[in-house]
C-alpha cells in the first residue's frame, strides 16, 4: 500500500471516530444520567440526622431532610446534566450550569428541564429507615418517623 493511500484511510477512520464521540457528547446533554446505584438503600435511624436539615449523603447522591415528625429523601442531582447540587438558604443550585430549585424542588430559574426527584422511604425489618429509588413520591410525602 502507498503511503498517500494509507494516511487517507487513517484520516478518514481518526475523522469518523472523532466525529461519533462528537455526536454521542452532543445526543448526551438531552438525556441527564438517571441511573440509579442501588434500588433501595438503608439509611440508618432517622435520630441520626438532625432536625431541620438537610443532610447530604454523598454515597448515594441523597439529601435526607428531618423535621420533629417526619422524614423525607430527594435527589441530589441536577437533572440538568447530573452534577451535584449544592444545598443554599432559598433551596438547592447547581454549581456547574446555575440551574435553581426551591425546597420543594421545583425549578425556579436556568437550564434544568425538570424538578427534583422525591423518593419513598419505608422502614425495614431491623428498624433502619429505607429509601426505596425506584418509587418516585410527590414532594409533599413525608415518612412519619411517630
Amino acid at each position: 500500500m502507498k503511503r498517500r493511500i494509507f494516511i487517507h484511510k487513517l484520516a478518514l477512520s481518526l475523522s469518523a471516530i472523532a466525529g461519533l464521540i462528537a455526536g454521542i457528547s452532543f445526543l448526551r446533554q438531552f438525556y441527564p444520567p438517571s441511573f440509579v446505584r442501588k434500588k433501595k438503600i438503608k439509611i440508618g435511624d432517622p435520630n441520626l440526622y438532625p432536625v431541620d436539615t438537610y443532610t447530604y449523603l454523598d454515597k448515594y447522591d441523597l439529601y435526607i431532610y428531618r423535621d420533629y415528625e417526619s422524614v423525607r429523601a430527594v435527589s441530589a442531582v441536577c437533572t440538568h446534566l447530573g452534577c451535584i447540587l449544592e444545598k443554599t438558604t432559598e433551596g438547592f443550585e447547581c454549581p456547574c450550569h446555575g440551574s435553581k430549585y426551591n425546597d420543594r424542588g421545583e425549578v425556579l430559574s436556568g437550564p434544568a428541564p425538570t424538578d427534583l426527584k422525591w423518593y419513598m422511604l419505608q422502614k425495614a425489618n431491623d428498624g433502619r429507615l429505607v429509601v426505596d429509588m425506584s418509587r418516585i413520591v410527590d414532594a409533599e410525602y413525608r415518612y412519619s418517623i411517630g
